[in-house]
């Protein structure tokens, strides 16, 4: 019975997200000036907990894409291309790479731009748990004969073999975002006291999202976003804790996520010296 629960909250949350719900396809005809929205993330950074709280709104709504990433997004006729496409009210998800000529193809399709961020150790605890499970992932086979220690290190130093980039790429690919104009979110502080994060810094990130946006807010509305955030039915939710990877890392392993990504955490405001 709960797993039945789980699975329809899972299918009425594909619905609302995507716009589809009879409530907010009557939202979709009555805001032609809701904004068009880009999310951007490393992967998993936590994308579908921003997305829940922009999506969330009731003037907003995924559009029907899969997440877009530098190996996909000429579907859509590249960067530009993509955001031409974007209607009122549209949230566009993305793992993209920052290249500087995106500033300007925001800026010219009044296009606004959000970049979540989070531990570079939670993202590689992360990585190394998804890959694992998901079967259908293309380093799946790369990652599910090693052991948990193994996992991790893997996805820390990355394998040019595998076209796999390091943690410490992956930041530096990333990190023209945080001076591109996009508000910069940390997944710590959205996460909320279901996460192991703050109630009060929960809301208050979530209203600073909704004012880059441009977007009325109230506190009923902020209550309910918060009450409803932290929720499996994201279809790539695992555990979601902005503590969970100090159980994967010891000094070792520590060592080796220092000396992968040297300097490249320190724009993104992250103490890797602070100790597991």
């Amino acid at each position: 019975m709960q797993r039945l629960g789980s699975s329809i909250a899972r299918q009425r949350w594909t619905l609302r997200r995507f716009g589809v719900s009879p409530a907010m396809l009557l939202r979709r005809i009555a805001d032609p000036g809701a904004p068009r929205v880009l999310c951007v993330s490393l992967p998993k950074a936590g994308t579908h907990l921003l997305e829940r709280a922009i999506c969330l709104h009731p003037k907003l709504y995924r559009k029907i894409l899969p997440t877009v990433s530098p190996a996909n997004i000429d579907r859509w006729g590249g960067f530009d291309g993509l955001l031409a496409r974007l209607r009122p009210g549209q949230v566009v998800v993305s793992h993209l790479h920052f290249q500087a000529p995106y500033v300007e193809e925001l800026t010219r399709h009044g296009v606004r731009s959000i970049f979540l961020l989070r531990d570079p150790r939670a993202i590689v605890v992360s990585q190394s748990h998804y890959v694992v499970e998901r079967s259908d992932h293309r380093l799946h086979e790369a990652f599910v004969g090693l052991t948990e220690p193994e996992r991790l290190r893997l996805a820390i130093t990355g394998d040019p073999r595998i076209d796999m980039p390091s943690i410490g790429d992956r930041l530096a690919s990333f990190s023209g975002w945080l001076d591109s104009g996009a508000l910069a979110v940390r997944f710590e502080d959205l996460v909320g006291p279901a996460g192991g994060g703050d109630a009060a810094t929960q809301a208050a990130t979530v209203s600073a999202i909704y004012g880059h946006l441009g977007l009325a807010e109230d506190d009923d509305l902020l209550r309910s976003v918060c009450e409803r955030l932290f929720s499996s039915s994201s279809p790539t939710f695992r555990k979601g804790s902005i503590e969970g990877w100090r159980r994967s890392f010891d000094p070792t392993s520590e060592a080796l996520l220092r000396e992968v990504v040297g300097d490249r955490a320190v724009p993104y405001g992250y103490d890797l010296g602070e100790r597991c």
